[in-house]
């Protein structure tokens, strides 16, 4: 495979609206619970944009961080700014819903308990170790992230070790072997796509490796680099918007989210600069803190507004548009003030990154190398 061009993006700005969106739609996905008579015309699907997160956190940190299954230092580095990423947000987030309950509030769940704070502390509340969720409940994602994260070197040795078409034919396997068996830990099949306590990590799974495949797939398409390859890519995740507020079709919605994913990231690699980019970087940075922070207003600011103001359900389209720049805004501050200040401290405890000329941290399809876990200037987060 051909090394990394400069003019490559640093960043995919477009990806990372997408996970703008994407978090709004979680957001909305919950936020139409507050009232029972609201239209059914808002109880799409958008809870699997979690499925094109997984998807999308793959792609981005396998784009970024080629790696080798064997360096320790590397894989330490690599971890550490995983954690840096995902973590102080989480913890945040996690002592706020503990101040709640030693207030009296009631939160999304009734489970509060020491062995729910622990499991949450830690991020391993998605692992099957508990039988429901507690705490922040969108958190459960985190834990199936860093189970991936865990993972991480020996997905990368797999894409390096076997040819672009195998490597598909194990994605396409593992979401038909996890979402359509019958497997004893889910009562019923596709219960994947639904799967959070209950062995979420699996979930994310096939999800993240299918963004590694999708790498795999970019760095191959060098000649098929052109805008209009950027539009169709928009164009299918407009679709799978539609497609998600209509019905539920898990498997066309993974199918419509990894053909956009890879769509727009080959167009955009033919822009020098995507019309927009301050903006739709900036928006992308909110995506983490919009997904980590949407409960915990959900509980404190939206739903006591919608029954302070005495709101209809017709009323839902403007109330959501209203809550979701709130959000943002909050998001947006979060970021500024926390999420990157923090990021930067944590990151400075990552071992040093070890410089060899000799390796460019290239992914090889096929050739079953992978070199070194270093940064590949690619600044997008993964969540």
């Amino acid at each position: 495979m051909p090394d990394m061009k400069a003019s490559e993006p640093r960043r995919f700005v477009v990806l990372d609206f997408y996970r703008f969106v994407a978090a709004l739609g979680v957001f909305i996905f919950h936020l139409k619970n507050i009232d029972q008579g609201i239209s059914p015309a808002w109880n799409g699907s958008y809870g699997l944009f979690v499925d094109m997160f997984f998807i999308l956190s793959g792609f981005v940190i396998s784009y970024s961080y080629p790696a080798t299954s064997t360096g320790i230092r590397a894989y330490g580095r690599f971890m550490v700014r995983r954690i840096a990423r995902i973590y102080p947000l989480h913890l945040l987030t996690l002592l706020a819903f503990a101040g709640l309950v030693a207030f009296g509030i009631a939160g999304p769940t009734a489970h509060s308990g020491l062995a729910d704070f622990l499991y949450n502390l830690f991020l391993v509340q998605a692992w099957g170790v508990t039988d429901h969720l507690s705490f922040n409940t969108p958190a459960w994602s985190i834990s199936a992230e860093l189970f991936c994260y865990l993972l991480f070197p020996l997905l990368m040795l797999l894409a390096a070790s076997v040819r672009p078409i195998v490597l598909a034919i194990i994605v396409a396997a593992a979401y038909g072997i996890l979402a359509h068996a019958w497997l004893p830990i889910w009562a019923e099949r596709s219960q994947m796509y639904g799967a959070n306590f209950d062995y979420g990590m699996l979930r994310a799974l096939p999800s993240f490796l299918n963004g590694i495949l999708l790498t795999v797939l970019f760095k191959l398409s060098g000649p098929y680099r052109s805008k209009p390859v950027a539009i169709a890519g928009i164009a299918l995740f407009l679709l799978s918007v539609l497609i998600l507020n209509v019905f539920a079709k898990p498997d066309l919605a993974i199918i419509l989210f990894s053909l956009a994913i890879l769509f727009t990231a080959v167009g955009e690699s033919a822009f020098k600069r995507f019309p927009g980019s301050a903006w739709l970087g900036r928006l992308g940075n909110t995506s983490y803190a919009i997904y980590m922070l949407h409960e915990l207003l959900l509980i404190l600011l939206f739903k006591p507004a919608w029954s302070y103001l005495g709101l209809q359900p017709g009323a839902f389209p403007l109330f959501a548009l209203g809550c979701c720049v709130v959000l943002t805004t909050a998001a947006d501050i979060t970021y500024v003030y926390v999420e990157n200040p923090a990021r930067k401290l944590i990151n400075r405890l990552a071992p040093a990154k070890r410089v060899d000329v000799k390796t460019s941290g290239e992914l090889r399809p096929g050739s079953g190398k992978v070199l070194d876990l270093a940064e590949r200037g690619q600044t997008a987060s993964a969540r």
